[in-house]
């Protein structure tokens, strides 16, 4: 997904593999977010008796929360440029997947009704944040791109600095509903801008080295665990992890600068399994099949010690499923759709 359909699937050798392996980081942290509920929730207890797990747990949420924000900065480096055939792509990876994995659950668990699975269909296509915001920001795209041409570096500096105040009092600490957690499609915009931004924006504190860029994500993930942990220290039920939050932002962009600064040439198995990265997102997170994935999450921590190792293990056979699954869709949306556009 996003804006590997800028180029589509044609030419997939000719695209640099270092934003393209970021693409697969992040979908990945889009499977540990889903899986780090199923662990121990972080409480002034479990910080007080498990002190180096509860940590851990923490450090989890750190490494995981930049998944959705570098996604779109990704799209915003690039630009999304309004075409048919890459908008028929998306459409139609949203609603293969909408309707073929409930129809591949309720057969093999033989309860496969009209009526479940329509309303399956209906929680797949509009009730998730995600998929409904990334079409509204594909629409905008031609608008948001038309000031982004226009805006010189120091307005479109300006006007994301005033963005993310705005965003960090009203949306982060006022939780404003519009925001809905940075889960939004206003949110979506600024995360696209600075991705712009970062493309214009070629010296200065952005061309560091990548080292400086990877010691920045770190760095800003360990103050976030010192943040949460001394927030259940003092009591509080609150959590400063939120796509919103102003160093998940920065964790999220010195995460891109390194990749950015990557020079690993383009290699081949790399653009082949970031074409069908976003499938891992629309498979795992069908409303039929995540109850089953957040289940063996489950099982796994409640019967394997460590549990972690077994976890990544199973992330990793869930990710390579899915995209191998995506090639088919792939296959068939070449031969059918693609052909009526062409």
């Amino acid at each position: 997904m996003l804006n590997y359909t800028n180029k589509t699937e044609r030419e997939p050798q000719e695209r640099s593999s270092n934003i393209e392996l970021l693409r697969i980081l992040s979908m990945f942290l889009v499977l540990m977010i889903h899986y780090i509920p199923s662990r121990t929730l972080p409480t002034h207890d479990t910080l007080a008796h498990d002190t180096l797990g509860t940590l851990f747990d923490l450090e989890l949420r750190s490494i995981s929360f930049v998944c959705v924000n570098c996604f779109i900065l990704i799209s915003g480096y690039f630009g999304i440029r309004w075409k048919l055939k890459s908008f028929s792509n998306l459409l139609f990876q949203i609603l293969f997947w909408a309707i073929v994995c409930p129809v591949i659950v309720f057969a093999a668990t033989d309860s496969l009704n009209m009526t479940d699975l329509f309303k399956t269909l209906y929680h797949n296509t509009f009730s998730r944040w995600f998929i409904e915001a990334y079409i509204g920001l594909y629409i905008l795209a031609p608008m948001i791109n038309r000031f982004i041409e226009k805006s010189t570096h120091r307005e479109l500096g300006i006007f994301i600095l005033t963005f993310y105040l705005f965003s960090t009092l009203f949306g982060y600490l006022g939780k404003a509903y519009d925001f809905n957690k940075g889960m939004s499609i206003i949110s979506l915009v600024g995360l696209y801008l600075i991705g712009a931004y970062l493309r214009r924006k070629q010296d200065s504190i952005f061309d560091l080295s990548k080292y400086v860029y990877l010691g920045v994500y770190l760095v800003t993930g360990f103050i976030m665990v010192a943040i949460a942990a001394l927030i259940l220290k003092a009591g509080f039920t609150i959590t400063p992890y939120s796509y919103l939050n102003p160093l998940i932002v920065l964790e999220s962009i010195a995460l891109f600068l390194f990749f950015k600064k990557l020079n690993i040439g383009s290699i081949k198995w790399i653009n082949y399994i970031a074409v069908s990265s976003f499938a891992v997102y629309l498979i795992h997170n069908d409303l039929s099949i995540k109850p089953l994935y957040c289940a063996a999450c489950d099982y796994i921590e409640a019967h394997y010690t460590p549990s972690f190792p077994y976890a990544l293990l199973f992330m990793v056979g869930v990710f390579i499923v899915s995209v191998m699954a995506d090639k088919v869709r792939l296959f068939i949306y070449k031969h059918t759709l693609l052909r009526l556009l062409k």
